[in-house]
């Protein structure tokens, strides 16, 4: 399959000494910020998936896994071994700070005996 070419939307010049200290700057800036950035992130989309959850009685993906888990008795450490995922994307996964992917999602499934459809199932049980 033969590449394409990138045509660059700006001008092409060369940057000023001024300019490129500054692009370095900013690039170094963005980068220190960056673990924060994003940990802020994952916090405000684990809050939002706790509000809906919330507001429609519906469990988050995150607190099914947990459940079922701790049902069978395993650690995260545990789980995250026989999923072959690391243990802190695990956890991420329970605080519903990330969602996995499906084959991810499958492999839990799977680990945790129970069918994928009822791991993403939205529906919550009431006494």
């Amino acid at each position: 399959m033969p590449s394409k070419k990138v045509q660059r939307v700006t001008a092409s010049r060369k940057l000023t000494a001024e300019e490129a200290a500054e692009a370095r700057r900013l690039r170094e800036l963005a980068d220190k910020d960056k673990d924060e950035i994003f940990a802020l992130g994952r916090a405000l989309l684990a809050d939002k998936h706790k509000r809906q959850a919330d507001a429609t009685g519906i469990s988050t993906l995150g607190a099914r896994i947990r459940a079922a888990r701790e049902a069978r008795g395993l650690t995260q450490a545990e789980l995250a071994a026989r999923a072959h995922v690391g243990q802190a994307y695990l956890s991420y996964l329970e605080q519903d700070q990330r969602e996995p992917s499906l084959s991810v999602a499958a492999r839990l499934a799977r680990e945790l005996g129970i069918k994928l459809d009822d791991l993403a199932s939205s529906v919550v049980e009431r006494a």
